[in-house]
């Protein structure tokens, strides 16, 4: 998962083409930026290139990558939005024919980097073989919760530093596993604290942003804690940060259909990550849902089911108030 292992490189060179796909955009832009340094050692971008497909055409980027290079050993041409690679219909029709040819002897002074933001190149076109023979083609998937949660250890264990597990699932959390906000949140946690300290769960709250979701289970939590008043005043803060009413709900009875499969599936002996796949949810939002649902029977979480259930009929009928229903919900959802 590292980006210093370095698989762009070939036989401990750049190669002369690469296709880098795939979902995991913070993984595909660091592949660039080390591709582009590789080739381009002293930074000079004068004979770097960046065309984008859904502007200019195919051909031109040819063009560049048969230019010699001034000032460098080599001429990088990055090609974003390559969608001739994929299934998907293009803007404007390129000459794959010619790239084709191009990858039976490109040139030995061009790096030509085509990027494309899909899950899967279609293996169907001539194009699209002959790179996979000819070019280097790297994959950068979405990482898993075990691969972030090692990435969290290695940067911690780098400045000698420490965060509980507990504390590094909230983090994943609040950053929806996204590989490129983890960086930028952990990189300023990091420099808060000391060299050598523990990160506690508290620092985590108070500089991370928290997300609408993470809100919602604010909201639960403070109905869990028989709290209406404070839930009212968070739906207000929220109100005044563009949140709608209906969405909010719809947050809600997903948070409490959480709870009530989550006791459900406990009671029948299956596990948080079980769990977790059984359901279609986050591990961490499983483990959250587990623990407000000691709170309740099954009989409590199915009611309160069913007072969202008829706060969302009338507020989407509009047979009353949004915000009176909605406020009404929140006091009987604290009486449950």
């Amino acid at each position: 998962m590292c980006v210093l292992n370095e698989p762009w490189l070939h036989n401990g060179k750049v190669a002369n083409v690469y296709v880098l796909f795939g979902t995991e955009k913070y993984l595909l832009d660091s592949w660039e930026k080390e591709i582009v340094k590789a080739a381009n050692p002293s930074g000079d971008q004068f004979d770097v290139m960046r065309l984008d497909l859904q502007e200019t055409a195919l051909d031109t980027a040819l063009d560049e990558a048969e230019t010699v290079p001034f000032f460098s050993d080599y001429r990088t041409v990055v090609v974003k939005n390559a969608q001739f690679l994929t299934g998907a219909k293009e803007k404007q029709k390129q000459n794959v024919e010619r790239l084709t040819e191009y990858l039976l002897q490109p040139a030995p002074y061009a790096v030509l980097v085509f990027i494309i933001e899909t899950e899967k190149l279609d293996e169907r076109k001539k194009v699209v073989k002959r790179l996979k023979e000819r070019a280097i083609v790297l994959e950068a998937k979405k990482p898993s919760q075990t691969e972030l949660m090692r990435y969290v250890g290695d940067e911690l264990n780098r400045r000698g530093q420490k965060m509980d597990r507990s504390t590094v699932e909230r983090l994943l959390f609040l950053c929806h596993d996204d590989w490129g906000k983890l960086v930028r949140e952990l990189e300023k946690l990091q420099l808060y604290a000391s060299d050598g300290s523990e990160i506690p769960l508290e620092i985590v709250n108070d500089l991370v942003p928290r997300t609408l979701e993470d809100n919602v289970f604010q909201l639960s939590e403070f109905l869990v804690a028989r709290r209406a008043d404070a839930a009212l005043r968070l739906v207000r803060d929220l109100e005044k940060q563009g949140q709608e009413l209906i969405g909010l709900l719809s947050l809600l009875a997903r948070q409490y259909r959480n709870m009530y499969l989550t006791k459900q599936l406990t009671e029948k002996g299956y596990g948080e990550k079980q769990i977790a796949s059984k359901i279609g949810a986050h591990p961490y939002t499983v483990k959250l849902a587990g623990q407000a649902s000691r709170n309740f029977t099954e009989a409590q979480l199915a009611a309160a089911l069913t007072m969202i259930a008829d706060a969302d009929e009338s507020m989407k009928t509009g047979r009353g108030d949004k915000q009176i229903v909605f406020d009404t919900l929140v006091c009987q959802l604290t009486l449950v």
